[in-house]
């Protein structure tokens, strides 16, 4: 029986990034990732303007000459690479994915009383909580829908059916889903989110080099509301492998969290540059989303 295939178009893909990732999905992972990589470097040579943006980029992380051009390349690459792993392109099932996850920090994790709050980014590659769950963890997800041909498959299914799709700039608890999302912390369960997506108000920036880290007030709000702990959880990609890494929880106090967040996305965008596509090419208004 063949998968079947979405009927929409989800609103975070190009139409020509959407065709491509329901034909690159039938070859087997990790090539269409590969050659979609390899299309976001051949797109940028014809769009000079996002070529232009990616050498901005390396320029502001004290690079020149070829050493410039080669952190412009590898970031064009990323992105295609985080497209086709939004919509899991080539991949089967979780257990042909197991091998190439590592969780790195589950202590943190573990000594969290009751419900936590992970806090993810979008930066490194995407789907930290399906790595999460992948690993064993139980994580809930709040964010936009994920539809894809894979995501559609069952074997997937299991993974992703429940999860709540929050609505952009709810206000401090406004909405059902943030509402849900206190009662799920309040019984003891992990809930993952982006603090850099549309979930809330702005709250503050985080200076970096290139362009601020843009942190929004979602998460803000349910720690006040359920006291939950707050992890912050950052990714990135070694060869095949998605790393996952748990933080320690953060301070009580705004000004503290905007230091520490600091100091990981300093380490952070000197350790992976390449993998800071949505630092490098920030979205109009500020709602961070995988785009083509």
């Amino acid at each position: 029986m063949r998968d079947a295939l979405p009927r929409d178009r989800p609103e975070q893909y190009g139409a020509a990034a959407w065709v491509l990732i329901l034909s690159l999905d039938m070859l087997p992972w990790p090539w269409g990732e590969r050659l979609l990589a390899l299309t976001f470097v051949l797109k940028a040579c014809v769009q000079v303007s996002c070529l232009r943006q990616a050498l901005r980029w390396a320029g502001a992380q004290s690079l020149s000459g070829a050493r410039r051009w080669r952190l412009a390349m590898a970031l064009l690459a990323h992105h295609g690479r985080a497209l086709a792993r939004s919509a899991i392109v080539g991949l089967r099932s979780p257990e042909a994915w197991r091998p190439y996850v590592k969780i790195r920090g589950e202590e943190h994790l573990r000594s969290a009383r009751g419900g936590a709050i992970l806090l993810g980014f979008h930066v490194g590659m995407p789907g930290s909580d399906i790595a999460l769950r992948v690993a064993g963890q139980h994580v809930r997800w709040l964010g936009g829908n994920r539809v894809s041909r894979g995501w559609s498959r069952p074997a997937w299914r299991p993974l992703v059916d429940g999860d709540d799709e929050l609505e952009i700039d709810a206000g401090p608890l406004g909405g059902g889903v943030l509402r849900r999302a206190c009662r799920v912390l309040l019984a003891g369960e992990h809930v993952y989110l982006t603090a850099d997506g549309g979930v809330g108000r702005e709250a503050f920036r985080v200076p970096l080099p290139g362009g601020p880290l843009v942190v929004r007030a979602g998460w803000l709000a349910l720690r006040t509301h359920t006291q939950a702990p707050v992890l912050p959880v950052l990714s990135h990609r070694e060869g095949p492998t998605h790393v996952v890494t748990i933080h320690p929880p953060l301070p009580a106090d705004l000004v503290s969290c905007e230091m520490i967040l600091g100091r990981l996305f300093e380490d952070y965008t000197r350790r992976f540059p390449e993998q800071c596509y949505t630092l490098a090419f920030p979205p109009p208004g500020g709602t961070t989303a995988l785009a083509a």
